[in-house]
């Protein structure tokens, strides 16, 4: 059951490629999507996060716009894409925030750097910040290096671990069909040199994204 708008669009659409399969070679969202006929909220995100936007099978579609199908995959799946980081997101109680991303970090940017002044001048001389250094320490005369550890670097660990939740509760497509994936696009590398490395690189990907993730598989469907 697909339970945006954005989803069922992006259904509708994907049915449509599915049906001609004229940009199967394009990128790894075609080769995906076509090995179901049925498709489920977790397979339309999935599909969406592996487009990179380029835009390629747009310009190739034969029922693009004007045509009555109005084929446009890369908007329809960019739309989805986007809500799908408010739904993925963890903490849950952020999700809100992707609505109006650009204030709410400029905001905190604003703040941050306000903060991260006031504290230097109150940890140090005022007049420290606006004068030349000559001692070998240099900037860490104002903040040490095990300062600058402490400070950031629980950030970035909450960073790491919050991407992957993010992973965790957003499910990946089949271990089986990523392994499939991977394999033919190999097979496909060495019988062209020009698209080895293309190969090479998606199945890459591939192997780590699959390795990231932990599927639960229902009718060869994705359950998240």
């Amino acid at each position: 059951m697909l339970g945006t708008d954005l989803q069922q669009e992006a259904e509708r659409q994907i049915v449509i490629c599915n049906a001609c399969r004229y940009c199967e070679g394009i990128c790894a969202v075609f080769p995906a999507l076509q090995m179901q006929r049925s498709f489920v909220a977790g397979d339309i995100d999935y599909f969406a996060n592996l487009c990179h936007d380029c835009g390629a099978c747009y310009h190739d579609c034969q029922f693009s716009p004007p045509h009555e199908f109005a084929i446009n995959l890369p908007k329809t799946l960019a739309g989805v894409r986007q809500e799908s980081y408010g739904r993925y997101a963890w903490p849950a109680a952020l999700a809100p925030v992707f609505a109006r991303n650009g204030l709410v970090i400029a905001v905190i940017a604003a703040l941050s750097v306000t903060a991260f002044l006031a504290g230097m001048i109150m940890w140090n001389a005022p007049g420290a910040l606006f004068s030349a250094h000559t001692a070998p320490e240099g900037f860490y005369a104002l903040m040490s290096h095990n300062a600058m550890v402490g400070l950031f670097g629980p950030v970035f660990l909450f960073s790491i671990f919050a991407m992957l939740m993010g992973c965790a509760i957003s499910g990946a497509m089949p271990m089986r069909c990523a392994a499939f994936r991977a394999k033919r696009l190999l097979r496909s590398g060495r019988r062209s040199r020009m698209r080895a490395p293309y190969a090479i690189s998606m199945a890459a990907v591939l192997a780590v994204s699959t390795r990231m993730t932990s599927p639960k598989i229902s009718g060869g469907s994705i359950i998240t």
